[in-house]
Protein backbone atom coordinates (compact mmCIF):
# COMPACT_ATOMS: atom_id res chain seq x y z
CA UNK A 1 0.00 0.00 0.00
CA UNK A 2 0.85 3.40 -0.59
CA UNK A 3 -0.05 7.12 0.65
CA UNK A 4 -0.51 8.87 -2.09
CA UNK A 5 1.22 12.89 -1.51
CA UNK A 6 1.53 16.07 -4.15
CA UNK A 7 4.28 17.74 -5.02
CA UNK A 8 2.89 20.57 -3.95
CA UNK A 9 2.55 19.22 -0.30
CA UNK A 10 5.88 17.94 -0.39
CA UNK A 11 7.43 21.39 -1.16
CA UNK A 12 5.12 23.17 1.19
CA UNK A 13 6.71 20.22 3.77
CA UNK A 14 10.19 20.78 3.35
CA UNK A 15 9.93 24.24 3.10
CA UNK A 16 7.77 24.43 6.34
CA UNK A 17 10.39 21.91 7.82
CA UNK A 18 13.25 24.36 7.25
CA UNK A 19 11.75 27.63 8.35
CA UNK A 20 10.03 26.14 11.19
CA UNK A 21 12.29 22.99 12.68
CA UNK A 22 10.09 20.04 14.39
CA UNK A 23 11.27 19.87 18.27
CA UNK A 24 13.37 16.63 18.91
CA UNK A 25 11.35 15.05 21.51
CA UNK A 26 14.35 13.24 23.46
CA UNK A 27 17.22 15.67 25.87
CA UNK A 28 20.12 16.25 24.17
CA UNK A 29 23.72 16.84 25.75
CA UNK A 30 25.80 20.32 25.32
CA UNK A 31 29.33 18.80 24.71
CA UNK A 32 32.15 21.30 24.39
CA UNK A 33 34.96 20.58 21.78
CA UNK A 34 38.50 19.75 22.36
CA UNK A 35 41.10 17.75 20.99
CA UNK A 36 41.70 13.98 22.06
CA UNK A 37 43.42 10.68 20.67
CA UNK A 38 41.23 9.16 18.02
CA UNK A 39 41.75 5.37 17.18
CA UNK A 40 44.00 2.51 18.89
CA UNK A 41 47.41 1.41 18.38
CA UNK A 42 46.87 -2.07 20.21
CA UNK A 43 43.16 -3.06 19.61
CA UNK A 44 42.11 -6.46 20.17
CA UNK A 45 43.67 -9.10 17.43
CA UNK A 46 40.95 -9.59 15.64
CA UNK A 47 40.73 -5.95 14.62
CA UNK A 48 42.65 -4.27 12.16
CA UNK A 49 41.47 -0.54 11.40
CA UNK A 50 41.22 1.25 14.81
CA UNK A 51 44.82 3.03 13.95
CA UNK A 52 46.92 4.73 13.88
CA UNK A 53 46.25 6.75 16.23
CA UNK A 54 45.84 10.34 15.72
CA UNK A 55 45.11 13.56 17.15
CA UNK A 56 41.44 14.92 16.34
CA UNK A 57 39.66 18.21 17.28
CA UNK A 58 36.22 18.44 17.73
CA UNK A 59 33.93 21.77 17.77
CA UNK A 60 31.35 22.56 20.12
CA UNK A 61 28.27 20.33 19.32
CA UNK A 62 25.46 18.49 20.99
CA UNK A 63 24.58 14.50 21.53
CA UNK A 64 21.42 12.55 22.39
CA UNK A 65 21.28 11.62 25.82
CA UNK A 66 20.20 8.17 24.82
CA UNK A 67 19.69 5.96 21.97
CA UNK A 68 16.45 6.90 19.81
CA UNK A 69 13.59 4.88 21.41
CA UNK A 70 10.79 3.73 20.14
CA UNK A 71 8.22 6.17 21.38
CA UNK A 72 9.99 8.72 20.06
CA UNK A 73 10.66 6.72 16.84
CA UNK A 74 6.98 6.25 16.87
CA UNK A 75 5.80 10.32 16.89
CA UNK A 76 8.16 10.28 13.81
CA UNK A 77 6.59 7.54 11.84
CA UNK A 78 2.99 8.82 12.85
CA UNK A 79 3.93 12.77 11.75
CA UNK A 80 5.64 11.07 8.37
CA UNK A 81 2.32 8.94 8.15
CA UNK A 82 -0.45 11.79 8.27
CA UNK A 83 1.89 13.81 6.02
CA UNK A 84 1.37 10.71 3.49
CA UNK A 85 5.27 10.23 3.29
CA UNK A 86 5.80 6.49 3.36
CA UNK A 87 4.99 3.42 1.36
CA UNK A 88 4.26 0.55 3.25
CA UNK A 89 4.30 -3.42 2.46
CA UNK A 90 3.55 -6.43 3.93
CA UNK A 91 7.16 -8.38 4.46
CA UNK A 92 7.72 -12.11 5.87
CA UNK A 93 7.80 -12.35 9.47
CA UNK A 94 10.93 -12.90 11.14
CA UNK A 95 14.21 -13.86 9.18
CA UNK A 96 16.91 -16.20 8.45
CA UNK A 97 15.84 -18.91 10.61
CA UNK A 98 12.19 -18.21 11.66
CA UNK A 99 10.17 -21.45 11.41
CA UNK A 100 7.29 -22.29 9.59
CA UNK A 101 4.93 -21.90 11.93
CA UNK A 102 5.96 -18.49 13.71
CA UNK A 103 6.36 -17.03 10.15
CA UNK A 104 2.35 -18.36 9.46
CA UNK A 105 1.46 -16.88 12.66
CA UNK A 106 3.21 -13.39 12.59
CA UNK A 107 2.92 -10.43 10.93
CA UNK A 108 5.37 -8.39 9.28
CA UNK A 109 5.71 -4.56 7.50
CA UNK A 110 8.52 -2.80 5.58
CA UNK A 111 8.61 0.90 5.91
CA UNK A 112 9.40 3.01 3.51
CA UNK A 113 10.28 6.38 2.45
CA UNK A 114 7.94 7.87 -0.51
CA UNK A 115 10.20 7.45 -3.64
CA UNK A 116 9.19 11.11 -4.91
CA UNK A 117 10.70 12.75 -1.69
CA UNK A 118 13.70 14.44 -2.24
CA UNK A 119 16.46 13.01 -0.27
CA UNK A 120 19.24 10.14 0.57
CA UNK A 121 16.37 7.80 1.78
CA UNK A 122 13.82 8.47 -1.07
CA UNK A 123 12.17 5.04 -2.04
CA UNK A 124 14.53 3.11 0.75
CA UNK A 125 13.37 1.00 3.60
CA UNK A 126 13.17 2.68 6.88
CA UNK A 127 12.54 0.10 9.34
CA UNK A 128 10.98 -3.49 9.27
CA UNK A 129 8.25 -4.21 11.91
CA UNK A 130 7.88 -7.59 12.96
CA UNK A 131 6.70 -9.54 15.52
CA UNK A 132 8.61 -12.20 15.28
CA UNK A 133 12.58 -11.78 16.56
CA UNK A 134 13.72 -14.75 13.87
CA UNK A 135 17.22 -15.73 13.27
CA UNK A 136 16.85 -17.69 16.68
CA UNK A 137 17.60 -14.56 18.63
CA UNK A 138 15.65 -14.34 21.55
CA UNK A 139 12.07 -13.40 21.94
CA UNK A 140 12.47 -10.12 23.32
CA UNK A 141 14.45 -9.43 20.11
CA UNK A 142 11.45 -8.89 18.16
CA UNK A 143 10.48 -5.16 16.77
CA UNK A 144 7.98 -3.73 18.95
CA UNK A 145 6.90 -1.26 16.91
CA UNK A 146 3.29 -2.48 15.36
CA UNK A 147 1.15 -0.57 12.87
CA UNK A 148 -2.65 -0.63 12.32
CA UNK A 149 -3.30 -1.53 8.93
CA UNK A 150 -6.85 0.14 9.77
CA UNK A 151 -6.27 3.22 11.54
CA UNK A 152 -2.62 3.58 9.46
CA UNK A 153 -1.21 4.55 13.13
CA UNK A 154 1.99 3.20 14.75
CA UNK A 155 2.23 2.39 18.23
CA UNK A 156 4.51 0.54 20.73
CA UNK A 157 3.39 -2.29 22.27
CA UNK A 158 3.35 -1.06 26.23
CA UNK A 159 6.02 -1.62 28.50
CA UNK A 160 8.81 -1.40 25.46
CA UNK A 161 8.70 2.60 25.05
CA UNK A 162 11.80 3.62 26.52
CA UNK A 163 13.26 0.29 24.76
CA UNK A 164 16.01 1.68 21.88
CA UNK A 165 14.32 1.63 18.34
CA UNK A 166 16.27 -1.04 16.81
CA UNK A 167 15.35 -2.60 13.50
CA UNK A 168 15.79 0.91 11.91
CA UNK A 169 18.60 1.15 9.10
CA UNK A 170 20.96 4.12 8.57
CA UNK A 171 18.50 5.93 6.06
CA UNK A 172 15.49 5.59 8.80
CA UNK A 173 18.21 7.06 11.18
CA UNK A 174 18.94 10.00 8.20
CA UNK A 175 15.39 10.77 7.38
CA UNK A 176 14.59 10.68 11.65
CA UNK A 177 17.21 13.13 11.88
CA UNK A 178 16.44 15.42 9.14
CA UNK A 179 13.09 15.67 10.60
CA UNK A 180 13.94 17.43 13.79
CA UNK A 181 16.70 19.54 11.86
CA UNK A 182 19.34 17.13 13.85
CA UNK A 183 22.08 14.93 12.54
CA UNK A 184 23.74 11.70 13.28
CA UNK A 185 27.37 12.08 14.75
CA UNK A 186 30.11 11.58 12.80
CA UNK A 187 32.82 8.76 13.98
CA UNK A 188 35.06 11.57 15.48
CA UNK A 189 32.29 13.11 16.93
CA UNK A 190 30.87 9.74 18.36
CA UNK A 191 34.29 8.79 19.79
CA UNK A 192 35.36 11.85 21.66
CA UNK A 193 31.78 11.81 22.87
CA UNK A 194 32.69 8.05 24.34
CA UNK A 195 35.97 9.17 26.01
CA UNK A 196 34.90 11.97 27.59
CA UNK A 197 37.45 13.78 27.85
CA UNK A 198 39.48 11.13 29.67
CA UNK A 199 40.44 9.12 26.78
CA UNK A 200 37.91 6.59 28.22
CA UNK A 201 39.14 2.70 26.94
CA UNK A 202 35.50 1.92 27.43
CA UNK A 203 32.31 4.46 27.14
CA UNK A 204 30.72 3.99 30.52
CA UNK A 205 30.83 5.91 33.74
CA UNK A 206 34.74 4.94 34.27
CA UNK A 207 35.83 3.35 31.16
CA UNK A 208 35.88 -0.02 32.62
CA UNK A 209 32.98 -2.57 31.49
CA UNK A 210 31.12 -4.92 33.20
CA UNK A 211 27.56 -6.26 33.10
CA UNK A 212 26.49 -3.82 36.14
CA UNK A 213 27.61 -0.61 33.20
CA UNK A 214 26.36 -1.74 29.97
CA UNK A 215 24.37 -4.25 28.44
CA UNK A 216 26.49 -5.90 26.48
CA UNK A 217 26.80 -9.94 25.22
CA UNK A 218 29.77 -12.20 25.74
CA UNK A 219 29.89 -14.10 22.42
CA UNK A 220 26.17 -14.61 21.67
CA UNK A 221 24.81 -14.50 25.33
CA UNK A 222 25.11 -12.98 28.33
CA UNK A 223 25.44 -13.16 31.83
CA UNK A 224 22.19 -15.11 31.96
CA UNK A 225 22.52 -16.87 28.23
CA UNK A 226 20.69 -14.82 26.58
CA UNK A 227 21.03 -11.18 25.15
CA UNK A 228 18.25 -8.24 24.51
CA UNK A 229 18.00 -4.95 24.55
CA UNK A 230 17.42 -3.02 27.55
CA UNK A 231 15.64 0.53 28.20
CA UNK A 232 17.41 4.13 27.51
CA UNK A 233 19.21 5.29 30.42
CA UNK A 234 17.30 3.55 33.00
CA UNK A 235 19.56 0.35 33.80
CA UNK A 236 23.14 1.46 33.60
CA UNK A 237 25.11 4.76 34.76
CA UNK A 238 25.88 7.68 32.36
CA UNK A 239 29.53 8.48 31.21
CA UNK A 240 31.12 11.62 32.26
CA UNK A 241 29.56 13.44 29.76
CA UNK A 242 25.59 12.09 31.02
CA UNK A 243 25.39 10.19 27.69
CA UNK A 244 23.58 6.95 28.57
CA UNK A 245 24.49 3.11 26.63
CA UNK A 246 27.31 4.01 24.81
CA UNK A 247 28.48 0.75 25.42
CA UNK A 248 26.05 -2.47 24.09
CA UNK A 249 22.64 -2.18 23.67
CA UNK A 250 22.11 -1.56 20.41
CA UNK A 251 25.09 -0.21 17.97
CA UNK A 252 24.89 3.57 16.57
CA UNK A 253 24.85 4.84 12.68
CA UNK A 254 27.30 6.92 11.74
CA UNK A 255 27.49 9.93 9.33
CA UNK A 256 30.29 8.16 7.42
CA UNK A 257 30.96 5.85 5.13
CA UNK A 258 33.28 3.07 6.37
CA UNK A 259 37.36 2.93 5.32
CA UNK A 260 39.53 0.55 7.16
CA UNK A 261 42.40 2.80 5.95
CA UNK A 262 40.63 6.13 7.31
CA UNK A 263 42.61 7.28 9.99
CA UNK A 264 46.02 6.66 7.82
CA UNK A 265 44.07 9.12 4.86
CA UNK A 266 43.39 11.92 7.40
CA UNK A 267 47.06 11.87 8.67
CA UNK A 268 48.52 12.04 5.20
CA UNK A 269 46.07 14.91 4.50
CA UNK A 270 46.87 16.72 7.53
CA UNK A 271 43.06 16.17 7.75
CA UNK A 272 42.68 15.83 11.65
CA UNK A 273 39.29 18.62 12.27
CA UNK A 274 36.60 16.24 13.17
CA UNK A 275 37.38 14.53 9.72
CA UNK A 276 34.69 13.16 8.23
CA UNK A 277 34.66 10.33 5.37
CA UNK A 278 32.04 11.17 2.75
CA UNK A 279 33.73 9.62 -0.34
CA UNK A 280 31.55 6.57 -0.98
CA UNK A 281 33.79 2.88 -1.50
CA UNK A 282 33.68 1.85 -4.98
CA UNK A 283 33.28 -1.73 -3.73
CA UNK A 284 31.39 -2.62 -1.25
CA UNK A 285 29.44 0.60 0.17
CA UNK A 286 29.19 0.37 4.17
CA UNK A 287 28.63 3.28 6.93
CA UNK A 288 29.98 3.22 10.53
CA UNK A 289 28.61 1.54 13.43
CA UNK A 290 29.71 2.31 16.78
CA UNK A 291 29.38 1.13 20.31
CA UNK A 292 29.43 -2.71 20.20
CA UNK A 293 25.77 -4.16 20.69
CA UNK A 294 24.07 -6.44 23.14
CA UNK A 295 24.91 -8.85 20.76
CA UNK A 296 28.74 -8.67 21.14
CA UNK A 297 31.36 -9.42 23.35
CA UNK A 298 33.24 -7.00 25.49
CA UNK A 299 35.95 -5.87 22.47
CA UNK A 300 33.38 -4.78 20.23
CA UNK A 301 31.88 -2.29 22.84
CA UNK A 302 35.87 -0.14 22.98
CA UNK A 303 35.49 3.52 22.38
CA UNK A 304 37.51 2.60 19.60
CA UNK A 305 35.67 -0.21 18.01
CA UNK A 306 34.16 0.61 14.12
CA UNK A 307 31.68 -1.64 12.58
CA UNK A 308 30.58 -1.57 8.86
CA UNK A 309 27.33 -2.05 7.52
CA UNK A 310 25.37 -1.69 4.42
CA UNK A 311 23.10 1.49 5.09
CA UNK A 312 19.95 -0.31 4.49
CA UNK A 313 20.56 -3.29 6.52
CA UNK A 314 17.87 -3.87 9.24
CA UNK A 315 18.14 -5.99 12.57
CA UNK A 316 17.35 -5.91 16.54
CA UNK A 317 20.49 -4.57 17.64
CA UNK A 318 21.26 -1.60 15.37
CA UNK A 319 19.66 2.00 16.55
CA UNK A 320 21.04 5.84 16.60
CA UNK A 321 21.58 8.78 18.69
CA UNK A 322 21.39 12.00 17.27
CA UNK A 323 23.57 15.34 16.73
CA UNK A 324 23.80 18.66 16.09
CA UNK A 325 26.51 21.25 15.74
CA UNK A 326 26.95 24.82 15.16
CA UNK A 327 29.38 24.72 12.01
CA UNK A 328 27.90 22.92 8.96
CA UNK A 329 30.10 19.96 8.16
CA UNK A 330 32.17 20.19 4.47
CA UNK A 331 34.88 17.90 3.61
CA UNK A 332 36.35 20.58 1.44
CA UNK A 333 36.15 22.82 4.42
CA UNK A 334 37.62 20.34 6.59
CA UNK A 335 40.78 20.59 4.60
CA UNK A 336 41.66 24.11 4.99
CA UNK A 337 44.30 25.10 6.55
CA UNK A 338 44.29 26.36 10.36
CA UNK A 339 44.43 30.36 10.30
CA UNK A 340 46.38 30.75 13.66
CA UNK A 341 49.96 28.49 15.01
CA UNK A 342 48.83 26.31 17.94
CA UNK A 343 50.89 24.42 20.56
CA UNK A 344 48.22 21.82 22.26
CA UNK A 345 48.88 20.55 26.08
CA UNK A 346 49.74 16.77 25.27
CA UNK A 347 47.21 14.00 25.89
CA UNK A 348 46.45 12.14 27.56
CA UNK A 349 48.67 13.87 30.55
CA UNK A 350 49.19 12.19 33.08
CA UNK A 351 50.29 9.41 30.53
CA UNK A 352 51.86 6.44 30.95
CA UNK A 353 54.13 5.59 28.84
CA UNK A 354 52.90 7.35 25.98
CA UNK A 355 51.35 10.83 25.08
CA UNK A 356 50.25 13.13 22.05
CA UNK A 357 50.95 16.60 21.14
CA UNK A 358 49.45 18.63 18.79
CA UNK A 359 49.99 21.88 16.64
CA UNK A 360 48.83 23.74 13.75
CA UNK A 361 50.59 25.41 11.21
CA UNK A 362 48.82 27.79 9.28
CA UNK A 363 52.13 28.05 6.60
CA UNK A 364 54.77 25.90 5.76
CA UNK A 365 57.72 25.91 9.13
CA UNK A 366 61.27 24.89 10.17
CA UNK A 367 59.81 23.15 13.16
CA UNK A 368 61.43 22.20 16.86
CA UNK A 369 60.05 20.24 19.47
CA UNK A 370 62.11 18.87 22.25
CA UNK A 371 61.38 17.36 25.74
CA UNK A 372 63.58 18.87 28.83
CA UNK A 373 63.69 17.70 32.64
CA UNK A 374 62.96 20.05 35.05
CA UNK A 375 66.63 21.27 35.17
CA UNK A 376 66.57 21.86 31.76
CA UNK A 377 68.71 19.33 30.27
CA UNK A 378 67.40 18.52 26.78
CA UNK A 379 66.07 14.64 26.71
CA UNK A 380 64.31 13.84 23.19
CA UNK A 381 64.11 15.74 20.50
CA UNK A 382 61.11 15.01 18.82
CA UNK A 383 61.04 17.17 15.33
CA UNK A 384 63.51 19.09 14.05
CA UNK A 385 62.78 19.14 10.27
CA UNK A 386 60.86 21.69 8.03
CA UNK A 387 57.41 21.26 8.18
CA UNK A 388 54.16 22.04 5.69
CA UNK A 389 51.28 23.90 6.73
CA UNK A 390 48.39 21.31 8.39
CA UNK A 391 47.05 19.90 11.76
CA UNK A 392 49.90 17.98 13.67
CA UNK A 393 50.47 15.56 15.69
CA UNK A 394 54.00 13.74 17.16
CA UNK A 395 53.78 11.10 20.10
CA UNK A 396 56.41 10.84 23.12
CA UNK A 397 57.13 7.38 24.25
CA UNK A 398 59.00 8.22 27.25
CA UNK A 399 62.31 7.56 26.04
CA UNK A 400 65.48 9.67 25.92
CA UNK A 401 67.56 10.54 22.39
CA UNK A 402 69.39 7.04 22.91
CA UNK A 403 65.61 5.31 23.37
CA UNK A 404 66.43 4.19 26.98
CA UNK A 405 62.93 4.49 29.11
CA UNK A 406 62.83 7.88 31.02
CA UNK A 407 62.08 7.57 35.07
CA UNK A 408 58.43 9.12 36.45
CA UNK A 409 58.74 12.98 36.97
CA UNK A 410 57.22 16.63 36.00
CA UNK A 411 58.83 17.67 32.39
CA UNK A 412 59.12 20.30 29.68
CA UNK A 413 58.11 20.32 25.96
CA UNK A 414 58.98 22.85 23.49
CA UNK A 415 57.85 24.32 20.18
CA UNK A 416 59.99 26.59 18.06
CA UNK A 417 58.18 27.00 14.88
CA UNK A 418 59.44 30.62 13.29
CA UNK A 419 58.87 32.94 15.77
CA UNK A 420 56.67 31.24 17.76
CA UNK A 421 57.71 29.65 20.79
CA UNK A 422 56.09 28.33 23.61
CA UNK A 423 56.35 25.74 26.69
CA UNK A 424 54.30 23.69 28.62
CA UNK A 425 54.35 20.78 31.35
CA UNK A 426 53.83 17.53 31.54
CA UNK A 427 53.42 14.58 34.12
CA UNK A 428 54.99 11.18 33.51
CA UNK A 429 53.67 8.24 35.44
CA UNK A 430 55.07 4.85 36.37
Amino acid sequence: MKFQFTLTSIIFFFLLGKAICQTYPGTMINISGGTFTMGNNNPPFMFDDQGPEHLVTINDFTLGETEVSNANYVIFLNDMASLENLMIEEGVPGDWSSDSTEIANGHAWSIMADSTLSGLWSGEVLIKLSDIAGGGQHPLNRCWIEFDTTSYIFSVVEGYENWPASWVNWYGAMMYADYYGLSLPTEAEWEYAARAGQQLEYPTNDGNLSYSQANYGTGFGGPSGETYLSPVGELFPPNPFGLYNMAGNVSEWCLDWYDANFYQTCIDNNNNLNPLNDITPEDVEVKVLRGGSHTYPGPFAMSSHRLDTPPFVTTDHMGFRVASRTQQLNSKKELQLPEIINFYQNYPNPFNPITSFGYDLPEDKFVNITIYDMIGRKVKTLVNSSQTAGYKSVQWNATNDRNEPVSAGVYLYSIEAGDFRQTKKMVLLK
